[in-house]
């Protein structure tokens, strides 16, 4: 029997009970015996979310059921069961005929997405989803991050920029978030606001900005000339050395822990709250019971990132290494999410000097990694296979290394620029930045590489963040990042200094 199909698999729990509690029409009033029975034993199992048993009692009424209420009730009750049992040919065959009886059914909709993102029909699911968050928001509470996420990610990997956009736009204007992940609400609003700049819709950009709390996501967006038209807005809301944002996100974050103490996301966003306050071993005392094992959520992956970035600012590089290394056991095929780790671990071992250590663990994390970590990731092996190369001396080694990279420079511009910028070859770094200002995505990752280790959150000194800094003296490349971007204006560089924990207005109660 095939695996059950992605999408499905992630439809929410509540689904079940959406059919069941929720139709679209009352049960027909008038039934036989038999049919009342059998639909009174479907709706019991429901409640149990018992799929066999509701397809057990409502399956041998459906060849004798014509056209008509009957017929449309039942076969909307089977709608998630025929998914959840795997009978995916018969699912679309049922939501089809559904479909047209009740176009306006948020449900029947809602399986319409479902079935296109396992269709691999990545477009067509997105256009549908955009219109169920325009017509039946409710009905998302059916859909998962999970779900969401593959379809926003799959149109990413296709360059269907425009379908992306409008539905993200729709989920923005919903104002709807996965109950599995509220925070995603955050990036809806991110992509809706850079969509709606480009379209010149400004104003509606500008009200979608108090979505945005992230002082990271903040200074992102300052950089950034594509929100020059909202630059004095999000300036406000970042606040003189980014602490308006830090307070206000701090906050958030430490209020949602305190309610859900229980919550992996609760903890990351505090975590990342404390890393904003400059408060470094709170970091590191709240997030110790988080540890590195094979299956950790993704959540998880991202606690014990915030940790060794505190360890690291706390210039405990050691104790950040030895916590990162052990990503290297863990089964990444049940853990994906961890690959990212692996590439903070090559580059942290570069950074420190530990050069053939460096080396080591980038030329492993990418046999490792394949198949797993997508092309952007595994360029900034690369990347550290040739900087790690150059600072032991073997140059002849690292300029292979760099005719194998070069090539592929449109999966990463900044990733190569950074190796050719290690081998000394800034000529050629020069021409490739030029060229990649040129493409929208690309020029915004560089403008983000060029900014020195003052104007960043929680960065320690970086090496090669220093190298940037000197690329930028060169004049061709700094005309180009100013007609894209620009370096964040000190008077909103982070404080060093740890600031205060936050409290809730009225409450006089601490946070933690």
């Amino acid at each position: 029997m095939p695996a059950r199909a992605p999408a499905l698999a992630l439809i929410s729990l509540t689904a079940l009970m959406l059919v069941a509690a929720r139709p679209a029409q009352a049960a027909p009033s008038a039934l036989p015996d038999d049919l009342g029975s059998a639909i009174a034993a479907a709706q019991a199992a429901a409640q149990r979310e018992d799929c066999p048993g509701v397809l057990g009692a409502l399956d041998p009424l459906v060849p004798g059921l014509d056209k008509g209420d009957e017929r449309t009730f039942v076969q909307r009750m089977r709608l998630l069961c025929l998914g959840r049992e795997n009978r995916l040919d018969e699912l679309g065959r049922v939501q089809r005929e559904l479909v047209e009886l009740l176009p306006r059914d948020g449900v029947v909709r809602a399986f319409g997405v479902l079935i296109a993102a396992d269709e691999r029909r990545f477009v067509d699911a997105a256009d549908q989803l955009a219109i169920l968050a325009a017509t039946s928001p409710a009905t998302l509470d059916m859909l998962s991050a999970a779900a969401i996420r593959e379809i926003s990610n799959q149109l990413r990997r296709a360059d269907a920029r425009e379908a992306r956009d409008k539905m993200l736009i729709a989920l923005a204007r919903s104002d709807w978030a996965p109950a599995d992940h509220p925070d995603m609400r955050t990036g809806f609003a991110e992509v809706a606001i850079r969509a709606l700049v480009t379209r010149g819709e400004t104003a509606e950009a500008e009200s979608l900005l108090e979505r945005i709390d992230e002082p990271e996501l903040l200074t992102a967006m300052m950089v950034d000339r594509h929100y020059v038209a909202l630059w004095p807005v999000i300036e406000a809301r970042l606040g003189p050395a980014g602490s308006v944002a830090a307070d206000r996100y701090a906050r958030a974050s430490l209020d949602a822990f305190g309610t859900s103490p229980n919550s992996e996301t609760a903890l990351r966003n505090a975590a990342d709250a404390m890393l904003m306050l400059g408060r470094y071993q709170d970091v590191v005392d709240m997030t110790e019971q988080v540890g590195v094992a094979t299956g950790m959520s993704r959540e998880a992956v991202q606690i014990i990132s915030l940790r060794a970035r505190a360890l690291a600012m706390l210039k405990r590089g050691d104790a950040a290494e030895q916590l990162l290394r052990a990503f290297t056991t863990i089964d990444l095929e049940r853990t994906p999410d961890a690959t990212t780790a692996l590439i903070t671990h090559a580059e942290l071992l570069d950074e420190a000097g530990r050069s053939a250590q460096g080396l080591e663990a980038a030329r492993s994390a990418r046999v490792r990694a394949a198949g797993i970590l997508n092309d952007f990731g595994l360029r900034w092996l690369d990347r550290t296979e040739v900087c790690t190369l150059s600072a032991l001396g073997r140059t002849a080694e690292a300029a292979a290394a760099l005719g194998r990279l070069k090539p592929l420079a449109g999966q990463n511009h900044a990733a190569v620029i950074e190796a050719l910028l290690c081998a000394h070859r800034d000529g050629e770094a020069s021409a490739l930045a030029l060229e990649a200002f040129k493409d929208d995505d690309a020029g915004t990752e560089l403008v983000f590489q060029f900014q020195p280790t003052g104007a960043l959150w929680a960065a320690a000194p970086s090496r090669l963040r220093d190298l940037w800094a000197g690329f930028l003296t060169r004049p061709e490349v700094r005309s180009a990042l100013e007609r894209k971007g620009r370096v964040l204006p000190k008077p909103y560089w982070p404080s060093r200094a740890p600031r205060a924990i936050p409290r809730t207005p009225g409450s006089g109660a601490s946070l933690t």
